[in-house]
């Protein structure tokens, strides 16, 4: 018999609504899981005991009488702590934020709980979610289900504790936020599904921003039909069909040579693995080396990261005035926003949507982009938290890829889709903006081929 935290949640919103399930116990599996592998929070930062038991309690009455309101109704959710939580702490997982409570839900929670989904409680995160590795001296950092014996490996960033609390079996899903990378980094590390959607497609209200013209929300789950259930629930938007996918039909376009020079050899070797499966299927997967990406990673190294200019705009007064408050490569990142120009800013914002639209043509008449969503595999805790140097190293390697999806305001989905050096790999797949809905079709038709490959 499976197990419940071997189940996706759309299995388990199923049994709740067969009867098969009871939400009240389902909810107390998890929080005596969490209790047990999870005593330091360094997942879980906090629990929302007494607002799970609640919510399952109604979702029991509701599944009695008939009524579910959702495919998830009565399943349990975690929820990155920078999404607001009524009369409970959201402090960001930071010192910066100590003592925070707000009084009402974030919008996306807001809907979620409107759709059934019980709340489970807040996972860890870095600093101001400006991390694509998730180390947080503060609460202590979430070690990688996958790690090696006594080599515990970072969690992947900024998702952290949503990354680590699916993959460990803690929660059915969570659900993150991704600026340049923090929800398909952590899904990477971690061998499982991850959401990036398109700006504005889910409300960021009652969400601690970073970089408010980048920043998104989206799910962390064990497939892409829960991801496609949970983008539905936040943006309101109706479920993608995902029936009659086939991977013979897909029409890809690799997107090569970008990440060359920083790529490891078992992580392209796990890509290369995943495209010859594709083509062995049917699928067509052509081979180019993108403009828009190119330009993308030139206007970056000519005027900065954009993150980091709208992070100091919002919080550098508040990082000066709390120096000791911040993880210090974090704080470091922030302020090198400081000298930054209003000029580069401005280029930015005309170029992006520019650039956006050369991708569209390179991208036409293609169902994805494709290409592995890190060029590395999660590097040692220890090593990046020793040497500041590793760790700005491997915290640019890891967004490497991903964050031009943000700048270019695409959407993007990354697949478990094998292994390196015995740790996950995972394989992005990226589309146009508001695209979802296609895009998790052809995320289902990747996973079908990729599942036999990430299977141990």
């Amino acid at each position: 018999m499976t197990e419940w935290h071997e189940m996706t949640a759309l299995e388990l919103g199923r049994g709740v609504k067969a009867g098969e399930i009871d939400p009240v116990a389902l909810a107390d599996h998890f929080l005596d899981r969490i209790e047990a592998a999870d005593p330091d929070r360094r997942t879980f930062v906090s629990l929302t005991r007494e607002r799970a038991y609640g919510e399952a309690i109604a979702a029991r009455r509701r599944a009695a009488a008939g009524m579910v309101l959702s495919p998830l109704d009565g399943v349990p959710i975690g929820w990155k702590d920078l999404f607001d939580t009524a009369n409970h702490p959201t402090e960001g997982a930071s010192a910066l934020f100590a003592g925070r409570v707000p009084d009402r839900d974030a919008e996306p929670l807001r809907r979620a709980t409107a759709a059934g989904a019980v709340c489970l409680g807040k996972t860890n995160l870095p600093d101001l979610a400006y991390s694509g590795l998730g180390v947080n001296p503060h609460t202590g950092t979430p070690a990688n289900p996958h790690s090696p014996q006594g080599d515990p490996r970072v969690p992947g960033g900024s998702s952290a504790g949503a990354g680590t609390s699916v993959a460990a079996g803690l929660a059915p899903a969570g659900i993150g936020s991704d600026t340049g990378g923090s929800v398909r980094i952590p899904a990477a590390f971690n061998g499982i599904t991850g959401l990036k959607t398109t700006w504005g497609a889910i409300s960021l209200e009652g969400a601690i921003p970073l970089a408010p013209s980048l920043d998104t929300v989206g799910p962390l789950t064990r497939d892409v039909a829960d991801a496609n259930a949970l983008f539905s629930i936040m943006s309101g938007r109706p479920m993608a069909d995902l029936g009659g996918v086939n991977p013979s039909h897909l029409r890809l376009l690799w997107a090569r040579g970008h990440d060359e020079n920083e790529l490891e050899p078992g992580v392209a070797d796990a890509i290369e693995a995943a495209v010859e499966a594709l083509r062995r299927t049917g699928a067509t997967v052509d081979e180019a080396r993108l403009d828009s990406y190119e330009a993308v990673d030139d206007l970056v190294i000519q005027h900065g990261n954009p993150i980091t200019l709208e992070g100091w705009a919002l919080w550098g007064e508040t990082v000066e005035a709390n120096p000791g408050k911040l993880y210090k490569p974090i704080r470091d990142r922030i302020s090198a926003g400081r000298d930054a120009s209003a000029v580069d800013a401005e280029i930015m914002r005309r170029r992006f949507p520019d650039l956006a639209r050369v991708w569209r043509r390179e991208a036409a008449g293609y169902d994805a982009v494709i290409q592995s969503t890190t060029p590395v595999v999660a590097p040692s805790i220890a090593e990046v938290s020793a040497d500041e140097a590793r760790h700005s190293r491997f915290a640019l390697l890891s967004s490497f890829n991903t964050r031009r999806i943000n700048f270019l305001g695409l959407c993007a989905l990354s697949l478990p889709c094998g292994w390196s050096e015995g740790l996950p790999v995972g394989l992005m797949a990226t589309a146009g903006a508001n695209g979802e809905g296609g895009l998790l079709r052809t995320g289902k038709a990747i996973e079908a081929v990729c599942t036999e490959l990430f299977s141990r």
